[in-house]
């Protein structure tokens, strides 16, 4: 019997999304005030099809491993849907929203 081929996929093999997401993050220009949120960010791509593969593509665009560097051109196509990501955890961080008088949440508005 033949194994199926999702079994043997590169999206069905294990990735630490932590050390990826690490190096990705510094390539978007809201990475400073994203830093903090890091481990969130990591579960969030973990947990959404899509980010979790366009992570993986990129993953095997750049040949990714732990302790390695991610170019810009190693997001290819998923360049987009992950500054979309990244932009906005950044709009509906506290960081932000403190800046414009909506944290915390429940607070009197200016």
């Amino acid at each position: 019997m033949a194994t199926p081929p999702e079994a043997t996929s590169p999206a069905a093999a294990p990735l630490d999304f932590a050390p990826l997401v690490a190096a990705v993050l510094p390539l978007d220009h809201y990475h400073r005030e994203l830093e903090p949120l890091l481990p969130d960010l990591i579960r969030i791509v973990v947990l959404n099809d899509q980010l979790n593969a366009a992570f993986r593509r990129i993953a095997e665009r750049a040949g990714f491993t732990e302790g390695g560097e991610i170019e810009r051109a190693h997001l290819g196509d998923d360049g987009p849907a992950v500054h979309t990501f990244f932009e906005y955890v950044y709009f509906a961080s506290p960081a932000f929203l403190s800046t414009v008088g909506e944290w915390p949440l429940g607070g009197v508005r200016g």
